[in-house]
């Protein structure tokens, strides 16, 4: 028996390992383990049975969304993959934020490499979830990313697909943290922003702070913010739906945010002001056979 059997037989023998929400101090933490499990629920939860799925997150993170949708929401089947390794720090992050003493043998995780093809290893899943991650895909990637994700559900099938912020609102820059001045990236040259950041002093808003923060220290995760920055994508809503569509998804549901300030005169000039309010997608996507 593996690792995991052996956990999943504990779990069946004894339970999860005892957790208390109330103990959490860390704002990151609470916003992705409270807001967004609770938002991804919602929206998959109300198209799929989650306590039996089998479930995909593109995008995983630190997976304490997950983590959360596990704990809270009774899900027993989620699969997490991410380029980056943040996910090993989750056994520690629990430990910190809610005294469990393992993770549910419901959790496993997996890192992946850019555009890495996933259908042959994944497929037959009821439900994938991508929770802010699709504006970090790079352009040439987008589509043949979604058609392997199509790839990966079995007929039927859900997909769960949010962004915020995109990249023409406020704040689409990512670099908030750093930042305040609204479209501040779409107003001035390139330079110019990295000096306001290089130059910024004092706390940042704890909901802003992952986990990753101490592994570079304060400037060199204001170098890595703005070489995110640098690679985004630049989607907007349309054509985010254009793209899902073109991958073969039915659209049965979509909400978009968008926030209540009046965007520069002369940024109207180059983009509709829909564009440059819009803030958020939430797509709920079907595999059509």
């Amino acid at each position: 028996m593996n690792g995991n059997g052996w956990l999943r037989l504990q779990e069946r023998l004894w339970g999860l390992a005892p957790w208390d929400a109330r103990r959490i101090s860390d704002e990151w933490f609470r916003a992705h383990f409270d807001y967004a499990a609770d938002l991804v629920n919602q929206w998959v939860g109300g198209a799929l049975d989650i306590r039996a799925a089998r479930l995909l997150n593109f995008g995983c993170g630190d997976g304490i969304t997950d983590l959360s949708l596990v704990l809270r929401h009774g899900a027993t089947a989620i699969h997490g993959v991410d380029i980056r390794r943040e996910y090993t720090k989750l056994p520690r992050i629990a430990r910190e934020q809610l005294g469990m003493r393992r993770l549910p043998a419901a959790l496993t995780f997996e890192t992946i490499v850019p555009g890495a093809r996933l259908a042959h290893r994944h497929a037959g899943v009821d439900g994938i979830m991508s929770w802010s991650t699709f504006e970090h895909v790079r352009r040439d990637q987008l589509l043949p990313i979604l058609q392997d994700l199509y790839a990966c559900l079995r007929p039927d099938g859900v997909f769960f697909l949010q962004i915020e912020p995109l990249f023409h609102s406020p704040y689409g820059s990512h670099l908030r943290r750093y930042d305040e001045v609204p479209w501040h990236h779409l107003l001035v040259p390139e330079e110019v922003l990295w000096n306001t950041i290089e130059a910024h002093q004092g706390t940042i808003n704890a909901e802003e702070v992952d986990f990753g923060f101490a592994d570079f220290g304060v400037d060199g995760y204001k170098r890595f913010v703005f070489k995110e920055y640098q690679q985004l994508n630049r989607l907007t809503a349309d054509e985010l739906v254009g793209l899902v569509r073109q991958a073969g998804f039915v659209v049965e549901r979509q909400e978009r945010r968008s926030v209540d300030m009046a965007p520069p005169p002369e940024l109207l000039e180059r983009y509709s002001d829909e564009v440059l309010r819009n803030n958020e997608i939430f797509l709920l996507l079907r595999k059509s056979d």
